[in-house]
């Protein structure tokens, strides 16, 4: 009786250890700070999963070099963002996240504190605010293309989660006159930002545009070989590049735009001289070719 006796506390004793080595959540709430605080990006040190990787039945959905990949993309589409943090009677905490784009959701390990984002997460700035030159304060512009092709935003486009349109087709406001307030750049495209304000005219478009996708107030254009878009012939901001299209059969001009370099100055080069080819950094590359896509 006392062998058995032994057998039975020794039982009980076992089956208390394996219930309290088992992982489980005590805690899961939905982020309540600013939006902007929230945004994160991807360190590729953990992968993502459907439910906290420590879980029983957790799976993954993203690999570490899927999330390397976003973390490194030219595109503010994906950008991701942070709402829900669960921790377990471990102390680990997990953040589930999102891409802008919404075709990565999942948990993934954030550290052991629900106030900072570690682990498979940093905080990331989707936009960096600039400073407006005194060209842009003192200039009146309009828009180079009103149409479904040139739409303002409420914030610069994808940088702010689920923050779209101000107005989707500027039609409307083709005679509006607009004057400058902020400026900035996307942080993964480079490419310059400002948000303008109805100086004469509709204010309905108000908010934030590309910069090449202004031009103006009182810039001329005339036909010249059946083409009505010209070359901007007002003054070129000290941080601008202008470049002017033609058309290669002819040579007649066909539009200009204004690549706005961030910190650049007078009289700087941009780009690098080797071995007697001029290159551009990745950058101002990817900036250029949005630039000239919207156009």
């Amino acid at each position: 009786m006392t062998a058995l006796g032994f057998f039975a506390a020794g039982t009980i004793s076992h089956s208390s250890v394996s219930a309290k080595s088992r992982v489980r959540v005590t805690s899961n709430s939905a982020l309540k700070t600013a939006g902007s605080s929230r945004n994160v990006t991807f360190t590729g040190s953990n992968a993502l999963y459907n439910k906290a990787a420590t879980l029983k039945g957790a799976r993954k959905v993203a690999s570490t070099s899927t999330l390397r990949s976003i973390a490194n993309s030219g595109r503010s589409s994906q950008n991701v963002r942070a709402y829900r943090v669960a921790k377990t009677n471990r102390g680990l905490v997990y953040y589930k996240v999102v891409t802008f784009d919404g075709q990565h959701r999942g948990w993934i390990y954030g550290g052991r504190s629900k106030t900072s984002f570690r682990g498979g997460l940093k905080a990331y700035s989707t936009f960096k605010q600039g400073t407006v030159s005194s060209d842009m304060q003192n200039g009146t512009y309009k828009l180079a293309n009103p149409g479904t092709g040139t739409a303002t935003y409420v914030k610069p486009a994808w940088t702010q989660y689920k923050v779209g349109k101000k107005a989707a087709d500027t039609s409307a406001y083709a005679d509006s006159v607009y004057k400058i307030d902020e400026a900035g750049t996307r942080t993964k495209e480079g490419d310059q930002w400002v948000h303008i304000y109805a100086y004469e005219g509709n204010a309905g478009a108000n908010g934030w545009i590309l910069a090449s996708q202004l031009k103006a107030a009182d810039s001329s254009s005339s036909s010249n070989n059946g083409n009505n878009s010209q070359p901007t012939t007002d003054k070129i901001a000290d941080n601008a590049l202008r470049i002017n299209f033609v058309d290669a059969a002819t040579g007649a001009p066909v539009k200009s735009m204004d690549y706005i370099k961030n910190g650049g100055t007078k009289g700087s080069t941009l780009g690098t001289l080797t071995n007697g080819v001029w290159q551009l950094g990745t950058n101002d590359q990817t900036a250029l070719q949005t630039q000239m896509n919207a156009r």
